[in-house]
């Protein structure tokens, strides 16, 4: 009977564990946190229950050695740095470590729960729920001002042709849409077009091609310009992807398409938003304080409280460097700049070698569409975007060395 009882906990534990943390990720935001003790204690359910499947562990741990290498130099910088602001009393921390610490001891677990053909279907499905509910709620926000969302976030009133209002709530560029549910599109979408969930026997690139392109007019709603930049290169590379121009006058339609479209956007989107002047001012003077020895090689610790010792002459005070490699330096400092570069470097080197080398380009979408927002507000220490690079790097390890249905008679 214990025996019994033990065998269905344990075959419930995975799915009860993902249930929790696609509904805290999902549902908490960099302004509206979870509780403290919420990803803490699922970092530390799963990863007391994956260390006993030790063989399962430690093939994932040698298998992506360099990912999790630079990944433990991340959590070991950030740890480090916190620890030691709270020792100098910096004002405006939070009181306990950045969620982005939990994050990253929550992908163990993560990966090898997603590793079951059924637990991927539930998940992916869940994805795909959230992307259709987007693509309708985005332009509906837009263009008649209804509150569909459920984050404590208006509204704002912007027109901008037949657009009224800046779209918010899950949508608001900085934070949740960029971040989080633009890039889980391709996440949620591009598997299962490229045969990765058993629902396709050959990939059906001219159907991805084609959403990626759909994918623009909840883009255009949100009035975010590098939304709309990283959804274009994405969509531009699914195109490529799906003819292979062989032609230099192709590829100078398609060059010409993508000016068109970031023309046409600026011109409609960019009054009263914030300019390249207010942005390289903050990037000069985080730049600047993040030098500064020794405090360059631990960095001041992280906190969106604005700091009026952080202000650029003549700009109104920010929170923050707007840059996500600057940001870094100057939060957590060099050290955890390095393993955060080496972290990026291990999950481009698996997208390009075990992906984009056959031709499969989702995960090379969703890269593409998350980095305009990371070079032009912060990256990883929104927990929003913290959460997709956990998902994606998750499934592209899970991916990396498993064939696709039919996928050498596609490509031949």
């Amino acid at each position: 009977m214990k025996r019994s009882v033990s065998g269905a906990l344990g075959a419930g534990l995975p799915w009860l564990w993902l249930a929790l943390f696609v509904f805290f990720a999902f549902t908490t935001a960099t302004v509206k946190p979870a509780h403290p003790a919420v990803f803490p204690l699922l970092a530390l359910v799963g990863l007391v229950d994956v260390a006993r499947r030790g063989s399962q562990l430690f093939e994932l741990l040698t298998r992506f050695r360099a990912l999790w290498t630079a990944l433990a130099l991340v959590v070991l910088g950030i740890t480090c740095t916190e620890l030691l602001a709270r020792h100098r009393q910096v004002p405006g921390l939070a009181p306990a470590l950045p969620l982005q610490v939990w994050l990253a001891l929550c992908l163990p677990p993560l990966t090898l729960y997603l590793k079951d053909a059924a637990r991927q279907r539930a998940v992916l499905t869940v994805f795909g729920a959230f992307t259709a509910w987007h693509f309708v709620a985005m332009p509906v926000e837009a263009i008649w001002g209804a509150k569909l969302s459920w984050h404590p976030v208006m509204l704002l009133p912007r027109d901008a042709g037949p657009l009224h209002y800046q779209a918010s709530g899950l949508a608001w560029q900085a934070y949740y849409f960029p971040g989080l549910f633009l890039p889980l599109f391709y996440l949620a979408v591009g598997p299962w077009l490229a045969g990765r969930t058993g629902s396709s026997e050959t990939p059906r690139r001219g159907l991805w091609a084609l959403l990626c392109a759909l994918w623009l007019v909840p883009v255009i709603c949100v009035q975010s310009r590098s939304a709309f930049g990283g959804a274009a290169v994405a969509a531009l590379l699914a195109l490529v992807a799906y003819k292979r121009p062989k032609h230099l006058a192709a590829w100078l339609a398609l060059a010409g398409l993508g000016c068109i479209a970031a023309a046409t956007y600026w011109y409609l989107f960019a009054e009263n938003k914030s300019g390249m002047d207010l942005r390289w001012g903050y990037f000069q003077l985080y730049m600047r304080e993040s030098l500064r020895w020794p405090v360059v090689l631990a960095g001041h610790g992280f906190t969106l409280v604005p700091n009026l010792a952080m202000m650029a002459p003549g700009f109104p005070p920010l929170e923050h460097s707007h840059n996500d490699l600057i940001q870094t330096l100057y939060s957590w400092g060099a050290v955890t700049l390095l393993g955060y570069l080496a972290f990026w470097a291990a999950l481009v080197h698996i997208v390009w070698t075990r992906f984009a080398a056959r031709r499969e380009v989702w995960p090379l979408c969703a890269l593409l569409a998350i980095v305009p927002s990371l070079m032009t507000d912060l990256g990883y220490q929104h927990f929003e975007k913290a959460v997709f690079l956990m998902l994606l790097a998750a499934f592209c390890m899970i991916w990396a060395d498993a064939a696709r249905p039919g996928v050498r008679q596609a490509d031949d």
